[in-house]
């Protein structure tokens, strides 16, 4: 106990005052630009909050929630720094908020994906619904690891003669965007991929559908141009050009923001309705056209226009329930796949 005392005293006298006010940064960090993009932050992380509790059964998009607080966090730090540049936890705080928060993102992004493969034509996937989702959040875990070490390693040594290991800290961080990176581009390939092969079976989802794509796919490029911002970056080290020049900050802040706020507009509560047409996932007592009156379409509305909803706002004995009408709810698949 004495020699791990005696270590963080030595490590303490090791570390040394920046010599200039910008010597951690290579400028003052701005207070406006901190300001803009902790207001924007908080409106997008506060709308999601607000959408969370309206919709709870889409309990994953609490990570777009914790994204949203990384960020807030993060330019908070830098907010901080302004006043006190020299100040060596916020240089930390900023520089590891700022970069495990987009993980969160793409967690929510490919949650949502693997739940619309399991009603639309999951057949076309070359990956089960489930087994989808835990390969690319596996992924997504292991370059949130790996940032998270190299962040600690390279936060630990800010400011002492252990020049090498935030050098080393920096490499392990860009390895993980690395992978966040390589693994958000094949998701954007995947699905394309996938909506291809099931061109027919998305075409009749419907128009909400196509807008939840959509917004995935923005949401995605989001994500992908901020990685490319942050992998040269990293490349070069803490102390490179690029993340000495302030205004480079504006390219991991203005993507992410408009990820979120794409997610905002276009909700999954709202948008990731399946048609009965093709919901795999409705046993074949709700699809249109199974009797002479289909059991899954409300009277007077086209059967397109009938999803998932329905099942949740009508009980048993309804036309939306099993066709002797007397199951309970509860048993039907889809109501509990979010």
């Amino acid at each position: 106990m004495s020699d791990l005392i005696s270590h963080l005293v030595a490590r303490a006298e090791q570390r040394h005052e920046p010599s200039s006010p910008d010597a951690l940064y290579g400028y003052v960090p701005s207070i406006s630009l901190a300001a803009v993009f902790i207001t924007i932050f908080g409106l997008t992380t506060l709308i999601h909050l607000a959408q969370l509790v309206i919709a709870r059964r889409y309990w994953w998009m609490t990570c777009m929630v914790i994204a949203g607080l990384l960020e807030i966090l993060g330019w908070a730090a830098r907010l901080w720094a302004h006043y006190a540049s020299r100040n060596f936890d916020a240089y930390v705080m900023q520089i590891c908020c700022l970069i495990i928060a987009p993980t969160f993102i793409s967690a929510a992004l490919y949650w949502c994906a693997g739940l619309m493969m399991a009603h639309i034509a999951p057949q076309k996937s070359f990956l089960s619904a489930t087994l989808f989702k835990v390969v690319f959040i596996v992924a997504d875990v292991v370059s949130l690891v790996v940032q998270a070490v190299g962040g600690g390693m390279a936060g630990s040594a800010v400011g002492t003669i252990h020049h090498q290991q935030v050098v080393d800290g920096s490499h392990i961080m860009l390895a993980g965007i690395v992978i966040q990176l390589a693994v958000m581009v094949f998701y954007v390939i995947y699905v394309a991929v996938w909506v291809l092969r099931a061109k027919d079976e998305v075409r009749r989802a419907g128009r909400k559908i196509h807008l939840m794509l959509v917004a995935m796919l923005l949401s995605s490029i989001g994500v992908i141009v901020r990685g490319c911002y942050r992998t040269p970056e990293l490349n070069e080290g803490f102390s490179g050009w690029i993340a000495t020049q302030q205004i480079w900050q504006l390219f991991d802040a203005i993507p992410i923001a408009f990820a979120s706020f794409v997610l905002n507009v276009i909700h999954p509560h709202w948008f990731l309705r399946y048609p009965a047409e093709v919901d795999v996932q409705l046993p074949y007592s709700e699809k249109p056209g199974y009797s002479a009156e289909p059991a899954g379409v409300a009277p007077g509305r086209p059967a397109s226009e009938s999803t998932v909803a329905d099942h949740e706002a009508h009980g048993a004995g309804s036309p939306y329930g099993n066709k002797e009408g007397n199951r309970d709810h509860s048993e039907i698949p889809v109501s509990t796949q979010v």
